[in-house]
């Protein structure tokens, strides 16, 4: 596979007539296109990391100095738009194996419950992440 550096130039969206997945389509300056398929958890995972990215950016351009008005995310009522976080109490997953998913909830401290469906390489990715942000429980 080429890796081709382009720029952004226009993004297309289209959601199926279900509501199950949505057809993503990025096209660069060239006119090159990528079409993406994704269902509803794999789009929500791909709107939250690119809200992580863009706070990433405002944080690393309010660090250096630099403010065009673009840093901060506000609504109607002029409040601050963050994504949502909670501190997690406790979790339970299992696979689903008629789905081919592993399907699970994470409690928060304040009970509140998010349900998870994910393919077994994103919690294989996932599974890695967390034990490398993690610190070493002892050391031999």
């Amino acid at each position: 596979m080429d890796n081709v550096t382009g720029t952004l130039d226009k993004f297309h969206l289209g959601v199926s007539a279900d509501g199950k997945s949505c057809v993503m389509v990025f096209v660069d300056e060239s006119q090159r296109s990528i079409n993406c398929v994704a269902d509803f958890a794999e789009f929500k995972a791909f709107i939250s990391s690119l809200s992580h990215a863009a706070n990433e950016m405002a944080r690393r351009r309010g660090a250096s100095g630099e403010s065009d008005g673009e840093t901060a995310i506000e609504n109607d009522d002029d409040d601050v738009v963050r994504p949502a976080t909670m501190n997690v109490a406790s979790a339970a997953f299992q696979m689903n194996k008629d789905e081919g998913y592993i399907e699970g909830a994470l409690v928060g401290d304040a009970g509140e419950i998010v349900g998870v469906r994910m393919c077994t390489e994103v919690a294989c990715q996932l599974t890695r992440a967390m034990l490398m942000s993690a610190p070493a429980a002892s050391s031999c």
